[in-house]
């Protein structure tokens, strides 16, 4: 009788295992057929008709448009915009596959950062205003990894297998690359503050300070070192309108380089929003560098300038050290 029973339970367990094998290998091969489904079957179609790209979610929003064959910040009064941030995010959303669905009840989508208060909504429109695509997006899962989606006409949300992770700030799909420009270019510079401080390379290329006031100490080999080094690599975190700004300056400076190029730059220290400096060009020689952005270099010989450093529109916010280097304080001799 015993001998009966462990045979039945022995044949119950071995029903069982191959009943969950059969299961396991059912759900196996159902997630990978979920995963050559693309999130938009036909994304090349829609992206060569997009003119418009939006991110927003409930405080605010970033526009891009298409204006005259470039794309430019609609909600940044017209700064271009990062292209290479850009072509990036859509790569990661051609290429965005659904792993999984979740779930389909409005109630339990603020768990996946898709609930009103949470998501990012992207808008993607053609140049006649039609909605080419609507997608809302929400929290990336490292542990999967993915990020959560639906389409914002639509319960059904998923887990895809790309980062979609997008900001809704402007500043965030600017280029902040401005100028690099190495010593060996600078010939002089004209430092207007307090005291005008004048420094000018001899024949043997050293930058030394000339025309300096009576009573007065030279400026140290230190300082002359900041200001040459001044130029390099500068990017911005943020920018203003020129018509914002104060009424005067707190440093002008006047930088001549060996090509005949002059650079004027005013710079203004605003109170709770730091140093914002203009960028004014006399013209630009041939040698010159100019692209959107800058991959630095580093030689001291470099000339590289951002096309953002010749918009004449705006002041941007530069390091407070770019500020400091030519904030020279003159100090008088002591006997």
């Amino acid at each position: 009788m015993i001998l009966k029973n462990l045979k039945y339970l022995l044949s119950i367990t071995v029903f069982m295992l191959a009943l969950a094998l059969i299961l396991y290998s059912t759900e196996k091969s159902k997630n990978l057929n979920f995963n050559t489904i693309p999130l938009i079957e036909n994304f090349d179609e829609i992206l060569g008709a997009v003119t418009y790209i939006e991110f927003s979610n409930q405080n605010e929003k970033a526009i891009i448009e298409k204006l005259n064959n470039q794309w430019i910040m609609s909600t940044a009064d017209g700064l271009p915009a990062n292209t290479d941030i850009l072509s990036k995010f859509f790569i990661q959303l051609k290429e965005a596959s659904i792993l999984e669905l979740k779930t389909n009840k409005d109630e339990l989508l603020y768990k996946l950062a898709l609930d009103p208060e949470s998501k990012t909504t992207l808008y993607l429109k053609s140049e006649t205003g039609e909605e080419l695509l609507t997608l809302d997006i929400g929290t990336f899962n490292y542990l999967i990894p993915g990020t959560y989606v639906k389409m914002n006409n639509s319960s059904q949300s998923y887990v895809v297998s790309s980062n979609l992770g997008a900001d809704v700030s402007n500043f965030y799909w600017i280029p902040n690359d401005l100028i690099n420009i190495g010593s060996e270019k600078i010939e002089s510079v004209q430092i207007y503050g307090k005291n005008m401080i004048n420094l000018v390379k001899n024949e043997e290329g050293i930058l030394i300070h000339q025309n300096l006031p009576q009573g007065f100490e030279e400026v140290d080999e230190d300082k002359i070192s900041e200001v040459l080094s001044s130029l390099t690599d500068i990017q911005h975190n943020d920018y203003m309108l020129r018509t914002d700004l104060p009424r005067s300056p707190n440093i002008k400076a006047r930088y001549t380089f060996n090509n005949g190029t002059v650079l004027s730059m005013n710079f203004y220290d605003i109170p709770d929003k730091g140093v914002h400096a203009t960028f004014d060009w006399n013209y630009l020689a041939d040698d010159f560098q100019i692209s959107k952005f800058i991959d630095p270099d580093l030689s001291g010989s470099q000339l590289q300038i951002s096309t953002l450093s010749l918009l004449n529109k705006f002041a941007f916010n530069v390091p407070q050290q770019v500020y400091d280097k030519l904030n020279i304080k003159l100090r008088e001799k002591t006997e």
